[in-house]
């Protein structure tokens, strides 16, 4: 087993980002990137944003905001 940690982690498309979101997820996300040995996957999570946006335009701005 190599030294390199594998970090996931994703964001839901509910609503548009603001500094809690930042400071909570995608700050320290960026960060971990950063590590040589930290191999790191993101993701949107927009099929769970269904259960809170029944609107598909809508949902696809929350997305690219989002991104």
């Amino acid at each position: 087993m190599s030294g390199e940690r594998i970090v996931l982690t994703g964001v839901q498309a509910t609503g548009q980002p603001h500094i809690g979101n930042y400071l909570g997820a995608i700050r320290p996300a960026l960060e971990m990137a950063k590590v040589s040995s930290t191999q790191s996957f993101f993701f949107i999570a927009d099929y769970h944003a269904l259960t809170g946006v029944h609107e598909a335009q809508r949902l696809n701005e929350m997305i690219y905001e989002v991104a």
